[in-house]
């Protein structure tokens, strides 16, 4: 729930330039960090808890970069490739959930990198806020097409088409998609 209201928080602050977009942003890394751990400790972690978790993550991300996309720092084509990894990759943690019984969060070192290029990308968006500089454009752009890249990437191997015909995929389960 605290990176859903920090999203909102980094949205409307961005323009301002000031450090809001930036300290909303560490805190959102923060309990990205920390929450996982915690809820597994205090055995609480439960399927639709990693679904939630990620769901969080993935609305904090979009709506960071879409603010970027408002504020002229990024291209539209950002957010959207992180949009068309992160839909199949929320099916894939819902299904594989489901079919295990547990909480299992859908896994690709591709996907995972895209996830922190992602957080970054965000990063750097808040602090060409905070601090302007002539070199964010330049950082701005190697890091967007980072983020395109490996999220594209990811929206492949996440392709339901691919998975439908691995067993190993969902531990025997049907769907039909």
């Amino acid at each position: 729930m605290l990176r859903l209201v920090l999203a909102i928080v980094f949205a409307r602050t961005l323009a301002d330039g000031s450090w809001t977009p930036l300290v909303a942003f560490a805190l959102a890394a923060t309990s990205d960090y920390v929450d996982g751990p915690l809820a597994r400790r205090a055995g609480g972690a439960s399927r639709y808890g990693v679904l939630l978790d990620s769901s969080a993550d993935i609305v904090f991300v979009l709506v960071a970069l879409s603010a970027g996309v408002v504020g002229g720092r990024l291209a539209w084509v950002v957010p959207v490739a992180v949009a068309c990894a992160a839909a199949p990759y929320l099916a894939a943690t819902l299904l594989r959930s489901r079919a295990t019984g547990r909480p299992a969060r859908a896994y690709s070192a591709v996907g995972h990198w895209a996830g922190i290029c992602n957080y970054a990308l965000a990063g750097i968006v808040a602090g060409s806020a905070a601090l302007p500089a002539p070199a964010w454009r330049a950082i701005l752009m190697v890091g967007s097409a980072v983020v395109v890249a490996l999220n594209l990437s990811a929206a492949v191997y996440w392709s339901p088409a691919r998975h439908i015909t691995e067993d190993s995929y969902l531990a025997g389960a049907s769907f039909v998609w």
